[in-house]
């Protein structure tokens, strides 16, 4: 019998069958239509199905990759499909879970994969990237957008990935057809600012050879002068700090400062440089010949999101002195009072630094005499006024004069400063009298400025009104408690000093109110009325101690709204047309709720009136008519067409327009009028034509 099947796989002619007798009963088929009985899917291969992004060992997703601020590393897995959990394959045991280790039949990741897709974005018709091979990382620097164009991978910005495995296969025409899987899901990746990160858990090295980048500076002029220093750069800071410590006895550590000593004033931070030079700075302000020094420098390096701050260790102490002066110094001024007169015996002086240049050196102490005797000295550079204190006893002369001095000796002493220290006084009225916190419904917290004199204050005493007594308090405190006040009471309070000569007088007054609920709300009214809902505003009352917290409503008693302040109109909603009103707004604080305004009254807008008929036969010239009362209404208003011809006041339900002719034809409708709700809608009409004549 003949073998009807035939072998469509091969080229070669066939001149017999296996299992047919030789000489075969039928023509064996040519080549080319053993080619064209091909299967349509003859040499198709299976779709390749979508790569995964890494998982961990419980089977959640986890970043597929890791960033540099211009560079992306890709993680993925592809060619594995998915499989029952509880599938076996000999001779791995029976899979108890769908983690990530069952994702497919193992070793055979990237089987038949020839390539990958790589979007950046949405996926569209041309992918940004052609991956080809089986790998399943890349690092990628740039792609290919929309129009083409390469685009670089950009610091601190957002990117979404997402990937397609290819295949390939040739047709049963022998075209090559390339086949692309379903999508991996999006990965988002942000690049980082900088490339600091992946150095955060290195040692920050404290900066090397730390060294003098110049001479140190000569004091020739009365400028402050600075330190040039450099030093070599450290890799991956971001900057330095320069600190100077150069006073005895404060290099011991600062417990509110880690990593400082007491001492330590941080005189510049200096930004990391670009390039590959030293780093230098000019630091501090030295005006005085002969100041010493202590300079050291640390790294500092801040990186992440949210920011951490890393220090290094200092560098070795740069250590030395100002060079000394080229000069004595000149002359200095007469020193002036810093408060004149002198107040209870305390005397305040002003310094003012001589002229410096190449003939008058710089000052490095200056000293103060009374008359021939030293009294104390001053190190310069001065800094705010006063700069030399001293009590003196009532009715003593004093004649003081300064002499400036440096390394080279002392320069004439100034013109003399004289006077006589006024005799014992009660102390001046204090200044500064404020409020000291929260007042509340009974008392009143004060403070204000301390007073130095001689004789020295013995107590305060806040009075109210000038007369009655409300609190005494020690010399050595400046704030006290008045108490004994009613709810919204007006209070004027002032202080005075007293010392052993007596009490002075009082300090400017301050004046309120104690902590009370607020007062009413004014100018409360409505607009917006509709049929169903309306605003209600108001003014807020004055000046509230404490401050208003919100506002309530109420209708007839019954609360609507609250609204927060400082808002001053709300809404109201649920009513329907022509319901009455009557609103009351109250204002609220820490206290309580306030008193409410005298009631708004009115109504929404009322409905269309109804049951409008004929008040008997109409005449040539006139039509009577009636309707049913609407609730809450004023009055009515009755139109001809759309012409308004008159109104009646409630309770008043008929009307009659008397203005027609014979055979005239008449629409009458009639519309109901509330207080705050304005005209409602217009009835049903009546229609008709008067009798002819």
């Amino acid at each position: 019998m003949a073998n009807e099947r035939w072998n469509l796989e091969t080229n070669s002619d066939l001149t017999s069958e296996a299992g047919s007798p030789v000489g075969l009963l039928n023509t064996p088929l040519t080549v080319t239509q053993r080619l064209a009985a091909r299967p349509e899917n003859y040499g198709a291969k299976p779709a390749p199905p979508a790569p995964t992004w890494y998982k961990d060992i419980a089977g959640t997703d986890i970043s597929g990759g890791r960033t540099m601020s211009r560079s992306i590393q890709l993680f993925w897995r592809s060619g594995v499909g998915a499989i029952a959990a509880d599938s076996k394959m000999p001779p791995i045991p029976a899979l108890p879970s769908a983690d990530y280790n069952n994702l497919g039949s193992r070793g055979i990741d990237s089987a038949g994969i020839e390539g990958h897709y790589l979007y950046v974005g949405t996926p569209g018709s041309t992918p940004s990237l052609v991956l080809p091979g089986a790998e399943v990382t890349a690092t990628i620097t740039g792609y290919r957008d929309g129009s083409g164009a390469w685009v670089p991978i950009a610091p601190n910005t957002t990117y979404a990935i997402t990937l397609k495995a290819y295949n390939t296969y040739v047709d049963k025409d022998g075209d090559l057809v390339i086949q692309v899987g379903d999508s991996s899901a999006s990965l988002s990746i942000t690049t980082p600012e900088s490339d600091l990160a992946p150095f955060g858990n290195l040692p920050l090295p404290a900066p090397p050879d730390v060294a003098l980048d110049a001479p140190l500076p000569v004091i020739t002029s009365a400028t402050p002068q600075t330190i040039s220093l450099r030093w070599v750069k450290v890799p991956y800071a971001t900057s330095y700090e320069v600190y100077d410590n150069s006073t005895p006895g404060t290099e011991v550590m600062d417990p509110s400062r880690p990593g400082l000593n007491v001492g330590d004033t941080l005189l510049a931070t200096v930004t990391q440089p670009g390039g590959q030079g030293p780093v230098t700075a000019s630091v501090g302000a030295y005006a005085v010949p002969g100041q010493p020094f202590a300079l050291k420098v640390r790294t500092k390096r801040v990186m992440g999101s949210p920011s951490t701050t890393s220090y290094s260790t200092f560098s070795p102490l740069i250590t030395g002195q100002i060079p000394p002066a080229v000069a004595i110094p000149g002359v200095p001024p007469a020193p002036t009072l810093t408060t004149s007169p002198v107040v209870g015996g305390r005397v305040k002086l002003t310094i003012t630094a001589p002229a410096i240049d190449s003939t008058h050196g710089a000052p490095s102490w200056y000293a103060v005499y009374d008359g021939t005797t030293k009294i104390g000295t001053v190190t310069p550079p001065l800094g705010t006024a006063p700069h030399f204190e001293i009590v003196y006893a009532a009715a003593r002369a004093y004649n003081f004069k300064i002499v400036a001095g440096n390394s080279l000796g002392a320069s004439a002493p100034s013109t003399a400063l004289t006077g006589t220290i006024p005799a014992a006084a009660a102390p001046v009225a204090p200044t500064g009298l404020a409020l000291n916190g929260s007042v509340t419904t009974t008392t009143v917290p004060v403070s204000w400025d301390p007073i130095v004199m001689e004789p020295p204050v013995t107590a305060y005493k806040v009075y109210e009104g000038g007369s009655t007594l409300k609190a005494t308090v020690g010399p050595n405190s400046t704030n006290a408690v008045a108490g004994g006040y009613t709810t919204g009471a007006t209070y004027t309070l002032t202080v005075k000093a007293t010392n052993t000569v007596g009490e002075g007088s009082a300090s400017s007054s301050i004046t309120g109110k104690t902590a009370a609920v607020p007062t009413a709300p004014t100018s409360v009214g409505v607009s917006s009325v509709t049929a169903t809902g309306l605003t209600v505003g108001w003014t807020a009352p004055a000046n509230p101690i404490p401050a208003i917290t919100s506002y309530k409503i109420y209708d007839g008693g019954v609360l609507k709204s609250t609204i927060p302040a400082p808002a001053t109109s709300g809404p109201l909603t649920g009513y329907t047309a022509g319901t009455a009103y009557s609103l009351v707004v109250k204002a609220t604080n820490a206290i309580g709720e306030g008193a409410g305004n005298t009631a708004v009254t009115g109504a929404t807008t009322p409905p269309a009136p109804t049951g409008l008929a004929l008040d008997g036969d109409p005449t040539t010239t006139t039509v009577a008519f009636e309707w049913i009362a609407v609730a809450n209404a004023t009055k009515y208003e009755y139109y001809q067409g759309s012409t308004k011809k008159g109104e009646v006041n409630a309770p008043t339900v008929n009307a009659s327009i008397t203005d027609y002719t014979a055979s005239s034809a008449y629409n009458i409708t009639v519309a109901a009028v509330t207080t705050g709700g304005g005209v409602g809608p217009k009835s049903t009409a009546i229609t008709g034509t008067t009798p002819a004549s």
